[in-house]
């Protein structure tokens, strides 16, 4: 990765300083270039040095042996690439023959264990061992060994100099790149110049060496003299907290990686002032608006994105302010970098059309090792086409629609970003099949209960407004990605067209539970309706004596600290830290519990027990109206029907039949609960824009925050004369309404629902909803309230159309699922 005189002098300057952190190890920079020294001098003793073809790759995962034996290489000016270790056989084999490798570096405990056959290789070339357990090999310990005084200074021969690295090969055979200059000079200059990097740095490897960027940047920061800290190879917690223990000022990531590493560092509590970040550059696969911005938020304004190719380098940048203001763009290009889009004959289109992406840079390979490349001539400037459809602004702003789709206008990275809002979405992954046609694989956040049949329709819907027809969706526990962040597009085609995707967990649960957990569930969702139903006359009564904020104050001020103790037990104190999610956690808990409660009880004051509940019933169609506006996912013929009819029903309950009552103002108290109902249903799909929370995380602090909202309600009301502060005999006269309101009605409610949901599935777990209105009439009729058959007919209405529609989300399952796979799939319907 230096030259001797590099490290050298490095060593001369920075003897005592970190060089490289692995693990339990701390190499100062005077032992890196001892060791390396020594390990240079034996390992041209073991081979003929005095061969020009010589070459070297590597299979191994991040480690400090491959470090050194990089080290190694470069002295000896020997070309070195790596291996995607995670490919199959063919591909690896393939890979070897392009380079004309006869220098193999390998990780045999991780080749044994993920069968690769060295046995085979060994035959064509020289084995270095980093593990020191093969025989026939070079074994590292080996080259550790003094070196014999007789052996002389090294001989490095002349070689020219050539790089040699590989395209993903995720739907194909990786291709080789090669260049036959180095452009390290020119663009560690110009990043060390623009970000102030220095020897004090210290960065963290967290991609795979074998990518151009985990060997790049680290050639970066070891030149300079800074500190390279070796993170665990995969280990997403093991990067968070390497974060905060090392005080890491840089690193390079893909956006999977950084996903994984912001999700572990906000679930351990961390804010973003808790690091000493500088610099994170991302890059290598499509990084979401909504991944950008939580990344901005969790770790603070040090997130930058490039967009580059294996075949040109990095082209692109957008800095932090970029990420915020246009988080569209995969920025602009920069010094030594010009991208063009080009038309299917090579013209260069105008500003905002789409085309072909292509890039002329001092840093663009030489050619292929065994096929062309294409590329075109503009202004006497070759640049190459890359495999991206795109487009840019008058400002050079590049947006990016797909990639390796050549001519296709769909704009698959859209389509991504619109199924990713959609409720319960962890990750999604779109694959075109053809030109207007794509595959949707799509991960579920375990914590989110998720009627998949209703998901699918959601993307289908999605796509058909982008114009793209969905061949398939499939539900997968997770995307598969290689080790570089692309998706590995030819196996998750074979999950979802062979039907070979994970089951589901939802599914897994309700193919097996027992006749035990089967009427446990039943008794959870029955007591949590009756319970929410009895709640409506028990808060009328309390409402007699107090007023709507006071009553939601004691509520939710109680239950919150309940809901809070359980989640420090279970989760940690670090868990009650909401980090940068605080506003959203607060706006949602706001809507939620401070504008559910107010509203509902406000407008329950001046109206009967009977119409709160039977509007609050209608929440399972609120949601599709929610849906529809925010998320432009528009809700089947068959529910909009019904929302229509629900409606209709609940305006024979509040009118009584007669509609001209709707005149005379007693249509406000049910609009209020109405209002209400769209608050909880909006706190409910908020749920969706907090990455990273548990359902008790997430009802814990939303529901504290929330509290907090009230009671800024209250002394606003209060100072206002709207409301006053209840006395204790007040309080104490409706005691028994507020244990309830708090206990059953509350923290027992919500677990009971979750636990019956979680067993049987929301189809099943949203029919018991319907028992909130019979549980309120049942209560009203046994008390002797006056309740009109209209009443009765147009509560009737509105739960028969619920249960309708019910019953068609189950037939649309039925019809759309693969009843005799084991596997959750659904296959969309032209």
């Amino acid at each position: 990765m230096l030259t001797i005189d590099k490290l050298k002098e490095i060593s001369s300057a920075r003897g005592n300083k970190n060089a490289v952190i692995s693990g339990d190890k701390r190499i100062t920079w005077s032992e890196f270039y001892r060791d390396a020294h020594r390990i240079t001098a034996n390992l041209s003793s073991k081979i003929d040095n005095n061969r020009a073809d010589l070459c070297m790759c590597y299979i191994s995962p991040n480690c400090l042996e491959l470090l050194y034996l990089m080290s190694a290489a470069s002295l000896l000016k020997i070309p070195y690439t790596g291996i995607d270790y995670t490919q199959n056989t063919e591909k690896i084999e393939s890979m070897l023959i392009s380079t004309k490798c006869n220098i193999l570096v390998v990780s045999s405990s991780y080749c044994i264990e993920n069968n690769i056959n060295l046995q085979e290789f060994a035959k064509r070339m020289t084995i270095v061992d980093l593990d020191s357990q093969l025989k026939n090999s070079i074994n590292f310990c080996e080259l550790l060994e003094d070196i014999d005084k007789g052996m002389g200074a090294i001989k490095i021969p002349y070689r020219p100099f050539k790089s040699i690295s590989f395209t993903s090969g995720t739907s194909g055979i990786p291709k080789t790149v090669v260049r036959n200059k180095s452009f390290d000079a020119r663009r560690f200059s110009f990043f060390t110049a623009r970000y102030g990097f220095s020897s004090e740095d210290i960065h963290l490897l967290a991609m795979p060496l074998y990518h151009a960027a985990g060997s790049g940047w680290s050639r970066l920061f070891m030149q300079l003299g800074a500190t390279i800290v070796i993170a665990k190879p995969h280990d997403t917690l093991n990067m968070a907290n390497l974060i905060k223990s090392e005080w890491i000022t840089t690193s390079a990531m893909t956006p999977p990686l950084l996903n994984n590493v912001v999700t572990h560092y906000s679930l351990d509590g961390y804010a973003h002032n808790d690091n000493n970040l500088k610099f994170i550059i991302v890059g290598g696969k499509h990084f979401h608006p909504q991944a950008k911005l939580q990344a901005v938020n969790t770790l603070g304004s040090v997130i930058y994105e490039y967009y580059g190719t294996t075949e040109t380098g990095v082209n692109a940048l957008a800095e932090p302010c970029d990420l915020i203001t246009n988080p569209t763009s995969v920025g602009r290009a920069y010094d030594g970098n010009k991208i063009k889009v080009i038309d299917q004959n090579g013209d260069v289109l105008p500003n905002h059309q789409v085309g072909r992406i292509a890039i002329s840079s001092y840093m663009n390979m030489d050619g292929y090792g065994d096929q062309d490349s294409e590329y075109v001539v503009i202004d006497e400037d070759k640049y190459i086409i890359t495999a991206e459809t795109g487009e840019i602004d008058a400002e050079g702003n590049i947006y990016l629609r797909n990639r390796s789709q050549g001519e296709s206008g769909l704009n698959v990275y859209e389509v991504e970003n619109d199924v990713r809002h959609l409720p319960g979405i962890k990750d999604v992954a779109i694959i075109p099949v053809s030109k207007n046609s794509v595959l949707c694989g799509y991960a579920i956040n375990e914590e989110f209960i998720v009627d998949d049949v209703e998901l699918v329709r959601n993307i289908k819907y999605i796509c058909k407004k982008s114009k793209a027809k969905l061949e398939g969706a499939c539900q997968v526990h997770s995307i598969p990605y290689s080790p570089s962040g692309k998706v590995r597009n030819d196996e998750l085609k074979q999950m979802i067209l062979n039907k070979e995707s994970v089951q589901s967990s939802t599914s897994t649960k309700k193919a097996n539970i027992s006749l035990g957990q089967f009427v446990i569930a039943i008794l959870c969702l029955l007591g949590t309706a009756i319970s929410w139903g009895a709640m409506f006359p028990i808060t009328k009564n309390a409402l007699i004596t107090m007023d709507a904020v006071h009553i939601s104050l004691i509520r939710y001020g109680t239950a919150s600290l309940v809901f809070v103790a359980m989640l420090a037990a279970k989760e940690g104190l670090s868990s009650l830290l909401p980090g940068r999610d605080f506003l959203k956690l607060w706006m949602f808990g706001s809507f939620g519990f401070a504008g559910f409660s107010i509203l509902a009880f406000a407008g329950l004051a001046y109206t009967k027990p009977q119409h709160g509940a039977i509007i609050m019933a209608l929440m399972p169609l609120i949601s599709a109206v929610m849906m529809w506006t925010l998320k432009k996912v528009r809700p089947s013929n068959f529910t909009i029907v019904s929302i229509v009819l629900a409606l209709f029903g609940v305006v024979l309950v509040i009118t009584k039949g007669d509609i001209s009552a709707l005149s005379g103002g007693s249509l406000l108290p049910s609009l209020v609960i109405l209002v209400g109902a769209f608050c909880w249903v909006t706190y409910t799909l908020g749920a969706s824009y907090v990455n990273g929370y548990s359902v008790l995380r997430y009802t814990a602090l939303s529901c504290f925050l929330g509290a907090f909202t009230i009671v800024l309600v209250a002394c606003i009301t209060n100072l206002a004369g709207i409301t006053h502060i209840p006395s204790l005999a007040q309080v104490l006269a409706v005691k028994w309404e507020l244990i309830y309101l708090i206990t059953f009605a509350g923290v027992f409610a919500v677990f009971s629902w979750n636990h019956g949901i979680n067993t049987l599935g929301p189809i099943n777990g949203i029919l018991f909803i319907n028992m909130v209105p019979i549980t309120a009439f049942t209560i009203g009729m046994v008390r002797g309230e006056t309740i009109t058959n209209i009443e009765i007919y147009g509560a009737g209405i509105t739960i028969f159309v619920l249960i309708l529609n019910n019953i068609y989300s189950r037939l649309s399952s039925k019809a759309k699922s693969v009843s005799q796979s084991r596997f959750q799939i659904q296959i969309a319907k032209s």
